[in-house]
């Protein structure tokens, strides 16, 4: 480890183990030193961020350009929870990066999301198997999804009532929003609906919730053509592959033709031959999938997961109203990423 370095077990004022050493490895890179990441530096940096409801791409800018002190990194961290951190979150933490058991506070709270009724059917399960994707149905109340979607709206400086203000200003990048901390996107993430539909898929209920972005994909116009994403994959397509999840909360009542998530069914069946079958030195992300791809129309308050070896994207929207989601995804620590990009 290099000298300038600190260990994983040092804490400073909020407690959290690995938090220091996250932050040197940051500064130092930042300093131009080269550090590898190993399987399981990748592992732990991700479940930290996740434990801290610490969205990726905001926690890297924050350090690449202030570079902070320590105790400057630990007031941010505090400042995105109203200067509180859950206690029981920053016990398992410290559980996972000591290799102790969790606290039984923590096992009691898993315990329960275990033994709530099934949310996805044996039907909705084998649908899963065939198709890859599948619909929680009122994951969260509709009151809910709209309150969320007021939420992105007034972010936004924007009006429902005013197709005009969807267009004079950038919404990110894309349609993508970095708007994470409102405590509506906050509650979404406690859906225990969600969280058992992810159980089930995932045969346990010790999982890590990302804190992700939310989107607004409103009509195209000619000033304003389809923004993307288009299909594709975000994992690795560098043998072996591995069951993974993502997901997302429509906030909206959103019809096929109104931007939809879209996915093409069924290819994490055949991803893997697919590949093996495209000629050399094809680059198999440059291939166009689109006339496979199906759009997935659901109601406000539900949610879509499909596994991640489906290609997925937005669609163009030719509706009257934006497209306006919440992305969502929950995975155990035991999840393996390829660290080889292709």
């Amino acid at each position: 480890m290099p000298q300038d370095l600190v260990s994983i077990e040092e804490t400073g004022t909020l407690g959290v183990q690995y938090l220091k050493h996250y932050w040197s490895r940051a500064l130092a890179r930042r300093g131009g030193a080269h550090i590898e990441s190993t399987a399981q530096s990748w592992r732990f940096d991700n479940v930290l961020l996740n434990g801290l409801g610490l969205p990726l791409e905001e926690t890297v800018q924050y350090l690449l350009r202030m570079a902070p002190s320590f105790a400057e990194f630990e007031d941010w961290v505090l400042g995105k929870h109203n200067g509180q951190l859950d206690p029981l979150q920053v016990a398992r933490l410290n559980s996972l990066f000591s290799g102790q058991p969790y606290p039984d506070a923590l096992q009691r709270s898993l315990q329960e999301i275990e033994q709530l009724d099934d949310v996805l059917s044996p039907a909705d399960l084998a649908f899963w198997d065939e198709h890859g994707y599948v619909i929680v149905r009122g994951a969260v109340s509709k009151e809910q999804a709209r309150a969320t979607e007021e939420a992105v709206w007034e972010a936004l400086g924007m009006h429902p009532q005013d197709p005009a203000t969807w267009y004079q200003k950038p919404i990110g990048k894309g349609i993508m929003m970095e708007f994470y901390h409102h405590p509506t996107l906050r509650a979404n993430r406690e859906s225990k609906r969600i969280h058992k539909a992810f159980a089930q898929l995932w045969h346990t209920a010790d999982l890590w919730k990302t804190t992700d972005r939310t989107s607004f994909n409103p009509p195209e116009t000619p000033a304003f053509p389809f923004q993307g994403p288009h299909l594709h994959w975000d994992m690795s397509l560098e043998p072996p592959f591995r069951f993974g999840t993502q997901g997302l909360l429509y906030l909206c009542d959103t019809p096929a033709e109104q931007g939809a998530f879209c996915c093409v069914p069924g290819f994490h069946r055949t991803l893997e031959p697919w590949l093996a079958s495209l000629p050399a030195g094809t680059d198999a992300r440059q291939v166009n999938l689109d006339a496979q791809a199906v759009p997935i129309a659901a109601e406000a308050g539900d949610f879509v997961i499909w596994h991640h070896m489906l290609p997925h994207g937005s669609s163009p929207n030719r509706g009257r109203y934006p497209r306006i989601v919440q992305y969502l995804n929950m995975y155990p620590v035991e999840f393996k990423e390829n660290m080889a990009w292709l």
